[in-house]
Protein backbone atom coordinates (compact mmCIF):
# COMPACT_ATOMS: atom_id res chain seq x y z
CA UNK A 1 0.00 0.00 0.00
CA UNK A 2 1.06 3.42 -0.07
CA UNK A 3 1.18 3.53 3.53
CA UNK A 4 -1.69 6.54 4.12
CA UNK A 5 -1.96 10.08 4.43
CA UNK A 6 1.65 11.14 5.72
CA UNK A 7 3.30 8.88 2.84
CA UNK A 8 1.09 10.55 0.39
CA UNK A 9 2.50 14.15 1.82
CA UNK A 10 6.29 12.62 2.21
CA UNK A 11 6.30 12.53 -0.91
CA UNK A 12 4.29 15.36 -2.50
CA UNK A 13 7.00 17.33 -0.57
CA UNK A 14 9.91 16.12 -2.06
CA UNK A 15 7.84 16.44 -5.49
CA UNK A 16 7.53 19.79 -4.85
CA UNK A 17 11.25 20.18 -4.15
CA UNK A 18 12.13 18.85 -7.78
CA UNK A 19 12.86 14.81 -6.11
CA UNK A 20 12.02 12.51 -9.40
CA UNK A 21 9.97 9.86 -7.70
CA UNK A 22 8.67 6.70 -9.24
CA UNK A 23 6.40 4.07 -7.37
CA UNK A 24 5.84 0.54 -8.73
CA UNK A 25 2.41 -1.25 -7.32
CA UNK A 26 1.26 -4.97 -8.09
CA UNK A 27 -1.49 -4.38 -10.77
CA UNK A 28 -2.90 -7.79 -9.07
CA UNK A 29 -2.63 -7.27 -5.66
CA UNK A 30 -3.15 -10.70 -3.64
CA UNK A 31 -5.72 -8.40 -1.38
CA UNK A 32 -8.10 -7.16 -3.37
CA UNK A 33 -9.47 -4.57 -0.97
CA UNK A 34 -6.21 -3.18 -0.26
CA UNK A 35 -5.38 -2.39 -3.98
CA UNK A 36 -8.48 -0.88 -3.65
CA UNK A 37 -7.63 1.59 -0.87
CA UNK A 38 -4.58 2.22 -2.55
CA UNK A 39 -5.94 3.09 -5.72
CA UNK A 40 -8.13 5.87 -4.11
CA UNK A 41 -5.23 7.94 -3.34
CA UNK A 42 -3.42 7.62 -7.00
CA UNK A 43 -4.26 10.67 -8.42
CA UNK A 44 -3.19 12.75 -5.62
CA UNK A 45 0.25 11.44 -6.73
CA UNK A 46 0.02 11.82 -10.52
CA UNK A 47 -1.14 15.48 -9.85
CA UNK A 48 2.31 16.10 -8.34
CA UNK A 49 4.25 14.69 -10.87
CA UNK A 50 4.67 11.87 -9.20
CA UNK A 51 5.42 8.62 -11.73
CA UNK A 52 3.24 5.36 -11.00
CA UNK A 53 3.56 1.96 -12.78
CA UNK A 54 1.63 -1.02 -12.23
CA UNK A 55 4.23 -3.82 -12.69
CA UNK A 56 2.40 -7.30 -13.83
CA UNK A 57 2.75 -10.48 -11.95
CA UNK A 58 3.70 -12.19 -10.14
CA UNK A 59 2.49 -10.19 -6.97
CA UNK A 60 5.88 -9.15 -5.52
CA UNK A 61 5.69 -7.81 -1.51
CA UNK A 62 9.36 -6.57 -1.41
CA UNK A 63 10.18 -2.83 -0.94
CA UNK A 64 12.78 -1.69 -3.37
CA UNK A 65 13.87 2.37 -2.94
CA UNK A 66 16.70 3.83 -4.21
CA UNK A 67 18.43 7.11 -4.29
CA UNK A 68 20.37 8.83 -6.43
CA UNK A 69 22.18 5.75 -7.57
CA UNK A 70 24.08 6.04 -3.97
CA UNK A 71 21.83 4.33 -1.45
CA UNK A 72 19.06 1.33 -1.46
CA UNK A 73 16.80 -0.27 1.26
CA UNK A 74 15.55 -3.71 0.65
CA UNK A 75 13.30 -5.56 2.48
CA UNK A 76 9.57 -5.87 3.60
CA UNK A 77 8.72 -3.29 5.48
CA UNK A 78 5.96 -0.85 4.32
CA UNK A 79 8.06 2.00 6.95
CA UNK A 80 4.97 2.86 8.62
CA UNK A 81 4.23 1.77 12.32
CA UNK A 82 1.77 -1.11 11.26
CA UNK A 83 4.56 -3.30 9.47
CA UNK A 84 7.47 -1.85 12.37
CA UNK A 85 5.72 -2.55 15.39
CA UNK A 86 3.05 -4.78 14.54
CA UNK A 87 4.33 -7.48 11.80
CA UNK A 88 7.93 -6.99 12.88
CA UNK A 89 9.13 -6.63 8.94
CA UNK A 90 12.84 -5.49 8.39
CA UNK A 91 14.63 -3.50 6.22
CA UNK A 92 18.62 -3.83 4.91
CA UNK A 93 20.36 -0.35 3.88
CA UNK A 94 22.53 -1.12 1.38
CA UNK A 95 25.62 2.04 0.57
CA UNK A 96 27.42 -0.51 -1.48
CA UNK A 97 27.46 1.00 -5.15
CA UNK A 98 27.95 -2.04 -7.43
CA UNK A 99 24.96 -3.15 -5.61
CA UNK A 100 23.02 -0.49 -5.41
CA UNK A 101 23.13 -0.24 -9.39
CA UNK A 102 22.64 -3.93 -9.76
CA UNK A 103 18.78 -2.70 -8.33
CA UNK A 104 18.60 0.32 -10.35
CA UNK A 105 18.84 -1.76 -13.18
CA UNK A 106 16.39 -3.98 -11.80
CA UNK A 107 14.06 -1.33 -11.96
CA UNK A 108 14.87 -0.09 -15.57
CA UNK A 109 13.77 -3.60 -16.42
CA UNK A 110 11.04 -3.36 -14.44
CA UNK A 111 9.62 0.02 -15.81
CA UNK A 112 9.50 -1.68 -19.20
CA UNK A 113 7.62 -4.21 -18.19
CA UNK A 114 5.19 -2.23 -16.65
CA UNK A 115 2.04 0.13 -17.61
CA UNK A 116 2.31 3.82 -16.29
CA UNK A 117 -1.13 5.24 -14.41
CA UNK A 118 -2.32 7.62 -16.20
CA UNK A 119 -4.94 11.04 -14.35
CA UNK A 120 -7.06 9.10 -17.53
CA UNK A 121 -6.70 6.54 -16.07
CA UNK A 122 -7.84 7.50 -12.55
CA UNK A 123 -11.15 9.76 -13.99
CA UNK A 124 -11.93 7.09 -16.09
CA UNK A 125 -13.31 4.97 -13.41
CA UNK A 126 -16.71 4.62 -12.77
CA UNK A 127 -18.38 6.69 -10.02
CA UNK A 128 -19.43 3.07 -7.72
CA UNK A 129 -15.27 2.08 -8.32
CA UNK A 130 -14.37 5.54 -6.90
CA UNK A 131 -17.21 5.20 -4.03
CA UNK A 132 -15.68 1.36 -3.41
CA UNK A 133 -12.05 2.84 -3.57
CA UNK A 134 -12.91 5.57 -1.18
CA UNK A 135 -14.88 2.95 1.49
CA UNK A 136 -11.72 0.85 1.31
CA UNK A 137 -9.25 3.50 2.17
CA UNK A 138 -11.16 4.24 5.16
CA UNK A 139 -10.31 1.03 6.53
CA UNK A 140 -6.34 1.68 5.29
CA UNK A 141 -4.70 2.33 8.78
CA UNK A 142 -5.97 -1.57 9.32
CA UNK A 143 -4.83 -2.93 6.16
Amino acid sequence: MLGGNATVARNRSAALRGVEITIFLPSKNNLPFVHWSMRNMLWELLVWGIRVFYQPPPFVHTKLFVVDKQYAQVGSANIDPRSLRLNFELAVEVFDRGFVNTLTDHIQRCRKQSTEVSLKDCDSCGLSVKIRDALAWLFSPYL
